[in-house]
């Protein structure tokens, strides 16, 4: 009888596909990478415009003079001053000299010179409903930062808005039915200004799988019928 039991609920878990797995979650600072791009699903590059081919930084290592913030950038690029993307790794909050500080743990988006826009990219790993949050905040205070910053589905935008000071904040959330290799865009841009000194905007993003209510629904009526044959076993 235990046998069979198991037999039928794991059936029921592949039909249902749930199995009482906890949803994935996706994390661009958490799950930042000093060596790989891509790394997973997150990769990392410049576009010439918001919506054009994305070019993935190919070059890596502790190039911001401080020897704990990891950056990503485009060093070939023909701007003089590349794009990038940054994260401090540590579990202090470092200052860099001309005016920028990122806290534990933050992951940030530098524009170019160019007006080049500076990307963290998530590439779904399979189809679902997603929950995105996301806030970007002015990290610089040696000039203030002022970005124009982007949230796009598949170079669709869902949020556009401005980040104008050091610690001034832009926020967004949603939800979003997404297919497998659907992309989501955070992407920073020079701003209002039209130069790209004092720049370094901070992202914090979660991309969170919610369970398909049919999943749901099976899954109870699973465990109702597991339920259901346990009593009659006692009977």
């Amino acid at each position: 009888m235990k046998r069979g039991l198991i037999v039928i609920w794991t059936a029921i878990c592949l039909v249902s596909n749930l199995c009482f797995a906890v949803p994935g979650t996706f994390d661009v600072a958490a799950d930042f990478s000093a060596t790989n791009n891509p790394n997973g699903v997150w990769s990392y590059g410049w576009s010439s415009t918001l919506t054009s081919a994305l070019n993935l930084y190919p070059d890596n290592g502790k190039i911001y003079e401080i020897i704990n913030i990891d950056v990503w950038a485009d060093l070939g690029h023909i701007s003089s001053y590349s794009p990038n993307v940054a994260h401090n790794g540590t579990g202090i909050a470092i200052t860099h000299p001309n005016g920028v500080i990122w806290q534990p743990g933050q992951f940030s988006l530098h524009p170019g010179q160019s007006d080049e826009y500076s990307h963290a990219r998530w590439t779904a790993p399979y189809a679902g409903t997603f929950d995105i949050a996301a806030m970007f905040t002015g990290i610089d205070f040696g000039g203030g930062t002022t970005t124009d910053v982007h949230v796009l589905h598949n170079s669709i935008s869902l949020f556009d808005g401005l980040v104008n000071g050091f610690g001034n904040t832009s926020s967004f959330s949603t939800t979003v039915s997404v297919g497998k290799g659907d992309i989501i865009d955070f992407a920073v841009g020079y701003g209002s200004n039209q130069n790209f000194y004092n720049d370094s905007t901070a992202l914090s993003a979660t991309i969170s799988a919610i369970p398909a209510p049919g999943a749901l629904i099976l899954g109870g009526i699973g465990a109702g019928f597991v339920g259901w044959l346990r009593r009659r076993r006692t009977l």
